[in-house]
């Protein structure tokens, strides 16, 4: 009785002096509305296969040779929504949105015909001082979500990451890949455990692949089998833009 009397009275009133409004535009929420209004959610660019951001990213890893297949729905675009939510997972504390990215992403790849069952979902491992001081890493977050629906493992062990690089935000391709040279190592504990296993790599935007393909070597290296990638994102190419 109790609890009837909450979700009818009390609700009303706090929605009445605190209306939930959306994260992005500030508008009020609909009744099936949570932290994004659909407004906001459709304004979002989705991938497509023949887009250029997404053939160009495709050729990088097969040239490298060390991952199989990459998964992403959403680009991420300077100013846009996507960016907002990302920026908010990342220095806001805002871990719900790259847990609900994960619940998203772990949706999308159920009706992915070329992706397997996987041993487990290798986030990318933030340096300890930076996780430390943010107090989660994001895409440990983002990987949790997919791990939800898909029922694999996140084994955020594996990779460690051993140098302590600078921002990638204003790197080129090249200045991107030697800043991750030699960032990661596989835990020495877990060598037997990846031979011969399939893995997912998980990130919350991938911009040109530097750091996953640094992960991605390093489990090769040591055995593994077929290694996937998902972000909640890739950044938008010049030449993609309308």
């Amino acid at each position: 009785m109790f609890q009837h009397l909450y979700s009818s009275i009390i609700f009303p009133i706090k929605d009445f002096f605190f209306p939930p409004l959306c994260f992005s535009c500030k508008n009020r929420l609909r009744d099936n509305e949570q932290r994004i209004c659909l407004e906001c959610w459709n304004s979002i660019a989705p991938t497509k296969s023949h887009d250029a951001t997404v053939q160009l990213l495709y050729n990088r890893f097969e040239e490298d040779g060390n991952v199989t297949k990459v998964f992403s729905y959403f680009y991420f675009e300077k100013r846009g929504v996507f960016q907002q939510m990302i920026h908010s997972l990342k220095y806001e504390g805002t871990t719900k949105f790259g847990f609900e990215f994960g619940v998203y992403v772990g949706k999308q790849l159920q009706e992915e015909k070329e992706f397997p069952v996987c041993n487990g979902i290798i986030p990318i491992p933030l340096n300890p001082m930076k996780e430390r001081e943010r107090g989660y890493n994001q895409s440990e977050v983002i990987a949790k979500g997919i791990s939800s629906v898909l029922n694999i493992p996140v084994c955020s062990k594996i990779v460690q990451r051993v140098k302590y690089t600078t921002t990638q935000t204003y790197l080129n391709p090249l200045e991107r890949k030697e800043n991750v040279k030699d960032a990661f190592v596989l835990n020495s504990t877990m060598k037997n455990f990846v031979k011969g296993k399939k893995f997912l790599i998980v990130d919350d935007v991938i911009t040109t692949g530097a750091t996953i393909q640094a992960v991605a070597k390093i489990i090769k290296e040591n055995g593994s089998g077929n290694i996937y990638v998902a972000s909640a994102a890739l950044a938008k190419l010049e030449e993609d833009k309308s």
